[in-house]
């Protein structure tokens, strides 16, 4: 998903010891925990897989699994990794941990593993510069990687109207996410070697990793330097990992070498919420999780907090058809709750238009407050009819995204300004900054200071101040560059994260910058500027924007406000809701059109089906149409087979297709075969 972080700006938390009376606090916490999760936490005799339905406490199991180790077995707290996905699981399973044991862990570790990636590189320093790396490195995000990627594509002469710089993007991430992590050498067409040793080249010219690469390199230092990884496994006693079904072959490579021959580790997933395959996710790591760890122990956590029991009963009914997982239905013992509603619509303007009506209906007459409410979607242009339907229905709503906040324009050119401070041959960020604010530097003469800055030998402040001095240009260019490198001075010798951003903004001239060229919401975005004291740390600037770049906006904390939630279902991973709408059920849509085209295609479709029917925590809506208006053409097609697969009882169909021949019911099911 879109992408990961650390727990507020750093995922490594120094925790401190509990003093007396935490037993007394742990028996009290762990007699909450139902008689699986109970058995699970208390298993400490070798290697662990929980499965863990949706809804079912594993973040409640991984906590309380933490404090037994720290408590129970004695277990040193900094001798504890554990690893999440999210930005936000690393903060809920810390908090978790905190309450059950009563105070802070001194030491121990949560965090995602590209978090994990990016300390690593930082405790082996040594090692990146036996590898040509520089420090300060920093880490590039999805924007600055397509960029380069046109730029050096264009440099090779392939042509923009033939390939999309995303498609060179992928190839490259399969490339290194596939390479051979002893020698780093990657699994990649020939067509495509010299983009991507040009596109490697150009990172690490400019003292750059990508995300990729928080991964890869790590992995490599382990493969390849022996008193690197055993230091590693000497300071790593126990590995829980969340999301197992999550991992990629590096994920897993990375865990089999910290782990070692220790058994300890312990990995809770859910094979039926592998979404992620698209992106390189191996579904099949968690199921022979028991081949790879012998002796493991598998627990099965089935028992549901969340949904009602008819939720549940669908999503069970739609999953069962799935061939590639194992056994497991999800329970409750909080009722049945209300049935599952299916619409089918003749076309998508009496979709919108329904579900904008029972979205203000159920905030009328049972109280729901917007913000309580999401529309679920399985691609981002589906939006625009609900957007469009709730806007003429007055209805507040937000578009959920992975990424948006550090996509904002002024967000991006002061981190651009604090990454170009610390890294002069960073070209991404100088090429979006040098005439920013305004100071006499065209595109000629940001490419004259690209190539100069690249040459230029010797530490940040040094180079600065040299350009200072002796400016490389004459004319406009000569006072332009001279007010660069001020610039940058200025934000090294700030001192902290704090006095840096003022510095952009006041001294700078940002803020006036942002007031003459923005005049409508200057106001606005200079307190996003501001905002990232929020979750920036003080200290080192160049650790604090490489952790930065690991964030995404899903950590900034919106969810207070009272809006509708429009989101796709994988940005619903891990989100839960009083209701949802599950719209867009046609053949073609959701499941799309070339993930039918397979088993697997199909079956992860399915998946993700499961994983937005159990996002519903009170009441569930699903939702097709017969047409729909897509990509500028009216689209037939047969409701979606997820439909078809739900349940008789505990399901109510609203069907206002007027008696077409594809109404749904008990007599006309349409059956799919392989």
């Amino acid at each position: 998903m879109a992408g990961e972080g650390g727990f507020g700006p750093f995922p490594f938390l120094l925790l401190l010891l509990p003093p007396l009376g935490v037993q007394a606090v742990m028996a009290a916490k762990t007699s909450a925990l139902n008689q699986k999760q109970k058995e699970a936490v208390e298993w400490c005799d070798g290697p662990q897989l929980v499965l863990a339905g949706a809804g079912s406490g594993k973040t409640r199991v991984l906590a309380a699994k933490i404090a037994h180790l720290v408590k129970e077995k004695s277990v040193r707290p900094h001798k504890i990794l554990a690893l999440t996905f999210t930005n936000k699981a690393a903060r809920e399973m810390l908090e978790r941990v905190q309450s059950l044991v009563g105070q802070d862990l001194h030491g121990m570790q949560v965090s995602t593993f590209h978090s994990w990636g990016l300390r690593f590189l930082y405790r082996n320093t040594a090692c990146l510069r036996e590898m040509g790396y520089s420090l300060p490195f920093v880490i590039f995000d999805r924007g600055d990687c397509r960029s380069l990627v046109k730029r050096v594509a264009k440099e090779l002469g392939h042509d923009a109207k033939s390939y999309d710089p995303g498609y060179f993007m992928d190839v490259i991430s399969k490339a290194k996410t596939g390479c051979d992590p002893a020698s780093l050498e990657p699994d990649i067409d020939e067509r495509w070697r010299p983009l991507y040793e040009k596109y490697c080249a150009e990172l690490k010219r400019q003292g750059a990793l990508d995300f990729d690469d928080l991964i890869a390199l790590p992995l490599h230092m382990l493969c390849v330097k022996r008193d690197v990884l055993e230091r590693e496994q000497a300071s790593t006693q126990w590995i829980l990992v969340d999301e197992y079904q999550d991992v990629n072959a590096q994920q897993y490579m990375l865990l089999k070498l910290l782990s070692g021959q220790s058994g300890r580790v312990m990995v809770v997933g859910d094979p039926d919420q592998s979404i992620y395959g698209w992106r390189g996710a191996d579904m099949s790591i968690i199921l022979r999780f028991a081949e790879h760890f012998p002796g493991a122990q598998v627990a099965v956590l089935d028992q549901n907090y969340r949904s009602t029991g008819n939720i549940l009963g669908a999503a069970n009914y739609v999953i069962k058809n799935n061939a590639e997982r194992p056994e497991k239905k999800l329970w409750t013992a909080s009722g049945e709750g209300a049935p599952v509603q299916v619409l089918l619509s003749l076309n998508d303007y009496d979709e919108t238009a329904f579900i904008a009506g029972e979205i203000e209906r159920l905030s009328v007459d049972h109280g729901y407050r917007y913000g309580e409410m999401s529309i679920l979607y399985r691609m981002n242009a589906l939006s625009r009819g609900y957007e469009q339907s709730l806007l003429e229905n007055g209805i507040p709503y937000r578009i959920v995204r992975g990424v948006s906040f550090y996509e904002r324009r002024e967000v991006k050119d002061v981190l651009s300004m604090l990454r170009l401070a610390v890294n002069p041959r960073d070209a991404a960020a100088l090429e979006r900054i040098a005439n920013v604010p305004p100071r006499g530097l065209g595109k000629k003469g940001a490419a004259g200071l690209e190539a100069y800055l690249a040459l230029a030998a010797g530490e940040p402040d040094s180079l600065w101040g040299e350009m200072r001095d002796a400016p490389p240009f004459k004319g406009k260019a000569q006072s332009g560059a001279k007010e660069l490198a001020q610039m940058m001075l200025g934000i090294l010798t700030a001192g902290t994260m704090e006095g840096a951003i003022n510095f952009i903004l006041y001294n700078c001239g940002y803020e006036d910058y942002l007031r003459e060229e923005f005049a409508e919401d200057w106001e606005d975005r200079a307190e996003n500027i501001r905002e990232l004291l929020s979750i920036m740390p003080e200290g080192d600037i160049a650790e604090a924007l490489a952790q930065a770049a690991l964030f995404t906006d899903q950590e900034t904390g919106q969810e207070s406000e009272d809006k509708v939630n429009l989101l796709t279902m994988h940005a619903a991973k891990g989100l839960e809701y009083p209701v949802v709408f599950i719209a867009g059920l046609e053949e073609g849509v959701f499941p799309g059109a070339r993930s039918v085209l397979s088993r697997d295609g199909v079956e992860e479709e399915r998946r993700l089906c499961y994983v937005g029917m159990t996002r519903a925590r009170e009441r569930l809506y699903m939702s097709g149409a017969r047409s729909r208006l897509l990509f500028g053409h009216f689209q037939r097609a047969p409701f979606s087979r997820f439909i078809d697969e739900l349940p008789d009882d505990g399901v109510a169909v609203l069907d206002r297709t007027k008696g077409s021949g594809n109404a749904y019911g008990s007599g006309n099911r349409r059956r799919w075969s392989w």
